[in-house]
């Protein structure tokens, strides 16, 4: 049986509104990340997006609720957001045809508005940042006795699939990312995409 990811980007407050819908239509549950919108004010006045607070649910579904539970994450009362679905069958979606990706770009605290700025020169019309951190290792830098592990941000940007590959040039030729460490580019194919609310 396939198994999908579902991955929606709502206004901060709906996330858990927005699963607890799911979970009646057969989710077994997900995760919530706290994050913040990127859309330009010319996209804010169409989608009703914008430099906004934002929570991202992340949600592992069976094929065999998919539908239902995709069905009612439409029909929530989210006041704005996307729903995205990918294939957690990796080898099966790197197969198929998409017509979108997910471009996901990881760069050190502070980089991610950069980023963002060639970004939208090449076409994507907004994103969305997650705060993270790094994971501490024996290499790390030590301050008292205390592993120093640095912030992180995650900047996500669904764009068409002839759109990304500008966008991904655009970021791999951003000179504040050719430092080795600064930060790794990658996509993720899009089996859906759904606007919400």
């Amino acid at each position: 049986m396939s198994s999908y990811l579902l991955f929606a980007i709502v206004q901060k407050g709906d996330g858990s509104r927005l699963m607890s819908v799911m979970r009646d239509a057969g989710a077994s549950g997900g995760t919530i990340c706290y994050a913040k919108g990127t859309a330009t004010s010319s996209i804010l006045s169409v989608l009703g997006l914008g430099e906004s607070r934002k929570e991202v649910l992340m949600s592992l579904l069976d094929e065999s609720v998919m539908e239902k539970v995709l069905s009612s994450a439409m029909n929530a009362k989210c006041k704005n957001g996307v729903a995205i679905i990918m294939d957690a069958n990796i080898k099966e979606s790197f197969d198929m045809q998409n017509d979108w990706e997910m471009i996901e770009v990881i760069v050190e605290k502070g980089y991610s508005e950069d980023v963002m700025a060639v970004a939208r020169k090449a076409g994507a019309s907004g994103g969305t940042v997650i705060n993270a951190h790094g994971t501490a290792s024996e290499e790390d830098a030590k301050f008292f006795g205390i592993s120093i592990v640095p912030e992180k941000e995650i900047l996500l940007i669904v764009a068409s699939r002839d759109v990304s590959e500008k966008v991904m040039e655009a970021i791999r030729n951003l000179e504040c990312l050719k430092k080795k460490g600064m930060g790794i580019l990658f996509t993720i194919p899009v089996r859906n995409f759904v606007p919400l609310g």
